[in-house]
């Protein structure tokens, strides 16, 4: 056997040993998350919207991240979600609120898990799901704001007007009293053009912001 042939058997033997030293690194890697895992609790949910949540994704309680999602997959019409709490000590209380939500400027998404109420837990349910709010949702919502405040402040006009028709004005100064009646409708009515005018400008903004 020449040189040559030495120097390629020694070369194959130095893959060889690579391979098996890196094979046992990886090994040992995964025997080690498997063994710091294995007395995680995991908790398994349905949503019918997860809104972004992806694998890796946090999971949230009040505030503090408590654990990460580990599998998401569409099952009829709705979502399977399976997360991991870190803190082997810690479990989630009976009745609890799941939903997803924002979590930081980027946009990312995390499962926020809040505390369970009366309503909660008359479900007789380990977790209650909720559906994430969405952009149509709060455009909804502030237009039934200002519906409300708008209403509110026309019947208390007209709730004003009847009470000052009800009190005596004296002759002298019936006619100022009068003249400051049609001033503080005539602001009353401003104001509510005013909240229909910004309510508007409120809307295209949140439907501009929805389509960028």
């Amino acid at each position: 056997m020449n040189i040559k042939d030495k120097f390629k058997i020694l070369q194959w033997a130095e893959a060889l040993i690579w391979v098996i030293i890196i094979s046992l690194v990886i090994f040992g890697i995964r025997y080690h998350n498997y063994q710091k895992t294995k007395g995680l609790k995991t908790y398994q949910i349905f949503l019918q919207d997860v809104d972004g949540l992806i694998v890796g994704s946090p999971v949230r309680m009040l505030g503090v991240a408590i654990g990460y999602i580990e599998q998401v997959k569409i099952v009829g019409d709705t979502v399977y979600v399976k997360f991991v709490l870190n803190d082997k000590n810690m479990s989630i209380p009976k009745g609890s609120i799941a939903t997803v939500e924002f979590n930081g400027l980027g946009g990312s998404k995390s499962l926020e898990i809040y505390p369970p109420t009366e309503q909660s837990l008359a479900t007789n349910k380990l977790i209650v799901t909720q559906r994430p709010m969405r952009l149509n949702d709060s455009i909804g919502l502030i237009d039934d704001m200002f519906d409300k405040l708008t209403s509110m402040i026309i019947r208390g006009s007209h709730f004003a007007t009847e009470i000052n028709g009800f009190m005596p004005m004296p002759a002298k100064r019936g006619a100022m009293t009068f003249s400051k009646q049609e001033k503080e409708i005539k602001e009353i009515d401003k104001l509510i053009d005013k909240l229909q005018e910004n309510r508007q400008i409120f809307s295209d903004k949140l439907k501009e912001a929805k389509n960028d």
